[in-house]
């Protein structure tokens, strides 16, 4: 039976009551707050990624989320090539695609050009070179969406097959209420259009852990990202210095020092010396020698609370305030 053949079906006579009863609750898109945060992270994800194909920076832009049918949706991204999963968590297969463009865009980068030429348009079958590179992108996709939404509920998806031609019918033969997301593909002057079609009946029963207001917890922060943020922040340069009481002085008396003129501090051998970074007082410490050279040895963390108390009792001002 031909496209058309099911439009007339669908069109004609109405459904009975009985299966109006029996089909699953809409999902209201735009209360799917998680879930477009989930597509917000795995597409900032993706562009550092896609680095692993070429230098060239790339960019992705979640360009709508909405409902639809999946006979509409797939028959308008029917020149593309797709990966069908399968979520046997959810008992739904998922749709992946890359239109033709998508991946004509990425192999001219690839490839080493430079975007001066445009998109190659064609109706010809896709090459086993351009269906071996989208089934390496979805190796990229895939596991970056299993991640971000395993927070919120486990999910594995397991591919079935790539087509490279893509018919209205590939989710069944019935006409099904799907959520289709669309990203945007952008490498040097060209680029091109992801989708995934996810069956609305595969996240109805989660569907109150993806309205949440609060998109992600502390839990699902990317731990790649955490972990360059943390060495990043280990390894910056501080400067500290090692701070000791003098005498107070007129600006006249400062202004008629003389080289070889000697300074008496406020301290002894065994006063302690506070350690400051970027003039914030961490640590006291003792005066000690090492291989001829003045040296601190930390003795305890400068506690701010007593630090603060002592200051407001003697009447000077707060350190770092």
């Amino acid at each position: 039976m031909m496209r058309e053949e099911y439009a007339e079906v669908r069109q004609s006579g109405g459904q009975p009551g009985t299966d109006k009863l029996l089909e699953p609750p809409k999902l209201e898109v735009e209360r799917l707050h998680v879930l477009k945060g989930v597509l917000e992270r795995l597409v900032t994800t993706l562009s550092e990624r896609f680095r692993e194909y070429c230098n060239v920076p790339s960019s992705f832009f979640v360009n709508q989320m909405e409902s639809g049918n999946s006979w509409d949706v797939l028959e308008s991204y029917e020149d593309s090539i797709a990966g069908i999963y399968y979520c046997r968590q959810w008992d739904s297969r998922i749709v992946i695609g890359l239109d033709r463009r998508f991946i004509f865009s990425l192999i001219d980068a690839a490839f080493g050009g430079d975007g001066s030429m445009p998109p190659f348009e064609s109706d010809r079958p896709f090459t086993s070179l351009e269906a071996r590179l989208a089934r390496s992108v979805f190796s990229i996709i895939v596991p970056e969406l299993e991640t971000l939404l395993t927070p919120i509920t486990p999910v594995e998806l397991e591919i079935e097959k790539l087509e490279t031609k893509l018919d209205f019918q590939i989710l069944g033969q019935t006409d099904v209420p799907v959520i289709a997301v669309q990203i945007l593909f952008q490498i040097l002057d060209n680029g091109g259009r992801m989708f995934m079609i996810i069956p609305q009946s595969a996240l109805y029963p989660i569907r109150k852990l993806l309205e949440r207001q609060r998109a992600l917890d502390g839990t699902s922060v990317d731990p790649e990202w955490q972990k360059k943020m943390q060495d990043g922040v280990a390894s910056s340069t501080m400067m500290l210095k090692g701070v000791l009481e003098g005498p107070e002085m007129t600006l006249g008396q400062i202004a008629a020092l003389e080289p070889g003129q000697i300074l008496r501090l406020n301290a002894d051998p065994k006063s302690l010396i506070a350690l400051e970074c970027q003039d914030e007082r961490i640590f006291w410490c003792r005066l000690a020698q090492s291989k001829s050279k003045f040296a601190l040895v930390v003795e305890q963390p400068i506690d701010k609370q007593k630090e603060l108390v002592a200051d407001l009792i003697s009447g000077s001002p707060a350190r770092g305030a």
